[in-house]
């Protein structure tokens, strides 16, 4: 789906629908570089270490917070504390049942499905990040580390809300047979500039490899 066919969309709801799909992008675009750089194989956690062990692993700490917190973000409620909140439920809310009944119920069952497999990251961050809970920092109460499984589900569910607005509105468009006049978020996670990265580190091993070769 191009952007520029994004006004098919009722200015109602496309106020939620645009911020949010920037930020679903975003999303998997971070989601990418992750696995590309730490979760790629043993060979790439080695080369990264080698290189740089304490910033590789503080790298991976932050980003995989970030992830987790902008998952639980957009599962969070349309208004929190008095405070509107630019959410998936935002964007379910937008939609008025009495023009759009289909998309309505569509988008309310999707949603209800992204909101259970999000309730991780929301644990994650209401016990650790953003809070010190007690009793998960003395580990008197454990708390299950998020999986590649928990994430891919979740950006999975959330996809299927933001992609039942666009397959409503946007008339079908195939290529090879499949319908592409959505945005194809799962793409985005095909990470460059973390290949890219793993790349030159290489060429500085092989590089480093042979000076080694000549000196010995």
């Amino acid at each position: 789906m191009e952007w520029s066919t994004i006004d098919l969309i009722p200015a109602e709801i496309r106020q939620a629908y645009d911020s949010l799909a920037w930020d679903v992008c975003h999303l998997h675009r971070k989601w990418g570089m992750f696995c590309r750089l730490f979760a790629s194989g043993e060979n790439i956690v080695e080369l990264l270490n080698t290189s740089a062990a304490g910033f590789f692993r503080t790298l991976e700490d932050l980003l995989a917070d970030d992830i987790l917190l902008s998952i639980s973000r957009l599962a969070d409620p349309k208004q929190s504390f008095g405070k509107d909140n630019l959410t998936l439920e935002r964007l379910v809310h937008s939609i008025d049942s009495t023009k759009h009944a289909q998309l309505k119920r569509e988008i309310e069952r999707r949603f209800s499905n992204a909101r259970d497999k999000c309730a991780f990251a929301k644990d994650q961050r209401n016990k650790r990040i953003a809070h010190s809970d007690l009793s998960t920092k003395l580990q008197v109460n454990s708390l299950p580390s998020p999986t590649k499984t928990n994430i891919e589900e979740a950006l999975e569910s959330i996809r299927r809300v933001m992609n039942s607005v666009e397959l409503y509105f946007f008339p079908p468009v195939y290529s090879q047979d499949v319908n592409i006049s959505f945005v194809d978020y799962l793409n985005l996670t095909r990470d460059v500039d973390g290949a890219r990265i793993i790349a030159r580190l290489h060429e500085a091993e092989s590089h480093g490899n042979q000076l080694n070769s000549k000196i010995a």
